[in-house]
């Protein structure tokens, strides 16, 4: 269907009529006295067609109430009803108080309606607030009436959609602050379905565009992409704080998607920025520095499975206790299997390390666990035996169960990676558990301090 207002179907207004201002004689018609009707259009606002009278000038009156109000111009002087791509404007010429004016917001227009007289017709307008403007021409009325009652409904339904982008992004709003992000960007969407919806409303108006409609829905639009990138940076935020949680709980590949998801928002913010053509600079420069932060964190995400295994074996190292050396190496070994396996099957490896130089460590630091344990489990099992010749059966079943604890805690990694070392490590096993068994912890010797029962 053809936009309402075209070359082939808008008559438009000659630049006579807009231009000129005077008063008339006995074979010219009269304009305005103190400005030319192109004075009353604001800028881009695009003339439609006008229709004029002499004498009776614009009658307003309000439905129900018997009262009128007629605005006539003075001698010599004529009255316009101007039409243009936003609303209805009479100006009358040198009335008591001047050239006055009056405007109808299209928007507003309820009725059109118009009846032909014997020398002369009239047309109607009823506005939504129930007041009628009834405007006499000897020019035909028909195609103002068309006009108007074709260019009301697209005026309507543009104000329609942008009232609902507004309940909308008052929506968005509310979701964001309560935290509810992907509610708040569902709500988003449902903005931009109105302010587009109001865009073809514009264009069946008129296919260049209106300029009054367009500004109000780019500051519509504008708005949208305000809530957007605050529903955007407030998901990302979440994103990162459970990034956080999942890197210091050891869940590198959760970590990632957690910092891949809040970068696909930070990057969809800045998208925001440079399709509303934003000029505030410090918008975009603060969602940069963010991106930057997080692909920081995930450069440093990528290298943390072998930082922390590689630093879990150093802290191993660096101690002469046996037990919390046992326990950090089982720490490492964990690290660098995870590290192994974070990427395993994936086209695209995400975490850093060489497979083989982590191999390779997962197999030292598995063998290092088991001869580490195997000594913890002898030195206890001797301490153990001291306390045994000594009477004090509760302290070596304490330090049997000790030993035989870490071997148990050792068999399933060196079955698995030290196989070779598997009889040895169950055989010792064994041995303290046949120990455990054979100790009577019933002739307990260990002295009972004085005052004690």
């Amino acid at each position: 269907m053809a936009p309402i207002i075209s070359e082939d179907n808008i008559e438009g207004v000659d630049e006579a009529t807009l231009g000129g201002t005077g008063r008339g004689g006995i074979l010219s018609d009269g304009y305005l006295r103190e400005a030319p009707l192109a004075s009353y259009l604001d800028e881009g606002e695009r003339p439609v067609m006008v229709r004029s009278n002499g004498k009776k000038g614009v009658l307003r009156s309000e439905v129900g109430v018997d009262e009128t109000e007629r605005i006539a111009p003075g001698e010599g002087y004529r009255a316009f009803a101007l039409a243009t791509d936003a609303r209805l404007r009479f100006v009358v010429g040198a009335t008591d108080d001047g050239d006055r004016a009056v405007d109808v917001s299209l928007a507003d227009v309820e009725v059109v309606e118009h009846s032909d007289g014997l020398l002369a017709g009239e047309f109607v307008v009823t506005t939504a607030a129930d007041v009628e403007w009834y405007f006499p021409s000897r020019s035909g009325l028909e195609p103002m009436v068309e006009y108007l009652d074709a260019a009301s409904l697209s005026w309507i339904a543009i104000e329609e959609r942008l009232d609902d982008a507004r309940a909308a992004i008052a929506e968005a709003h509310r979701l964001t602050r309560a935290r509810w992000y992907d509610d708040a960007l569902s709500a988003v969407r449902d903005a931009m379905a109105e302010t587009d919806a109001a865009r073809r409303s514009e264009r069946e108006l008129c296919a260049g565009g209106v300029s009054v409609a367009t500004e109000r829905i780019e500051r519509a639009e504008a708005r949208i992409d305000e809530v957007q990138r605050s529903v955007l940076e407030g998901r990302a935020a979440r994103a990162i704080d459970r990034a956080e949680t999942r890197w210091r709980e050891g869940e590198y590949a959760n970590a990632h998607d957690a910092y891949g998801r809040a970068h696909d928002d930070y990057e969809e913010a800045l998208t925001t920025v440079s399709v509303s053509g934003s000029t505030d600079g410090g918008v975009a420069e603060r969602l940069r520095r963010k991106l930057d932060r997080v692909e920081r964190n995930v450069a440093a995400l990528e290298r943390a499975p072998v930082d922390s295994a590689e630093e879990a074996r150093e802290r191993a190292r660096e101690t002469d206790d046996l037990r919390e050396r046992g326990d950090r190496l089982d720490f490492a070994l964990d690290r660098y299997r995870t590290a192994l396996e974070l990427d395993w099957g994936r086209s695209t490896r995400r975490f850093e390390g060489d497979r083989a130089a982590i191999r390779d460590a997962v197999d030292a630091v598995a063998r290092d666990l088991v001869e580490t344990r195997r000594r913890y489990a002898t030195w206890r099992v001797r301490t153990g035996d001291d306390h045994r010749e000594e009477g004090r059966t509760a302290r070596a079943e304490s330090c049997y169960r000790d030993a035989y604890d870490a071997l148990g805690e050792t068999v399933a990694p060196a079955r698995e990676l030290v196989p070779d070392a598997l009889d040895a490590l169950t055989a010792h096993r064994d041995a303290v558990a046949d120990r455990l068994r054979r100790l009577d912890t019933t002739d307990d010797q260990t002295p009972i301090p004085s005052g004690s029962h």
